[in-house]
C-alpha cells in the first residue's frame, strides 16, 4: 500500500512538473505570436511610408524635369537676345 501511495506522489509530481512545462510553452508561444504581430504591424508601417516616400520622390522628379524644360525654355528665349547683344557690340 506504501509503495502505491508513493507511486502516485510520483506521478502526480511528474504531472505538475508537465503542467508546468506545457503552461511555460503555451506563454512562449503566445509571447511569440505576439511579437510576430508587432514585426509585421511594424514592417506594413515601413512599407507605407517607403510607398509615400516613393510618390513624393516622383513628384520632385516631374517639377525637376518641368523646371529643366522650363530652364532651357527660357534659355533658348533669352540666347538670341543675348548673341544680338554680343554682334552689336
Amino acid at each position: 500500500m506504501d509503495e502505491l501511495l508513493r507511486e502516485r506522489e510520483i506521478l502526480n509530481k511528474n504531472m505538475l512538473k508537465a503542467v508546468n512545462a506545457t503552461q511555460k510553452q503555451i506563454d512562449l508561444v503566445k509571447l511569440h505570436e505576439q511579437t510576430k504581430r508587432n514585426l509585421e504591424e511594424e514592417i506594413q508601417s515601413y512599407k507605407d511610408e517607403a510607398q509615400k516616400q516613393r510618390k513624393i520622390i516622383f513628384q520632385l522628379e516631374k517639377e525637376r524635369d518641368r523646371y529643366i524644360n522650363e530652364a532651357s525654355d527660357l534659355t533658348q528665349k533669352v540666347s538670341p537676345w543675348a548673341l544680338r547683344g554680343k554682334w552689336n557690340k
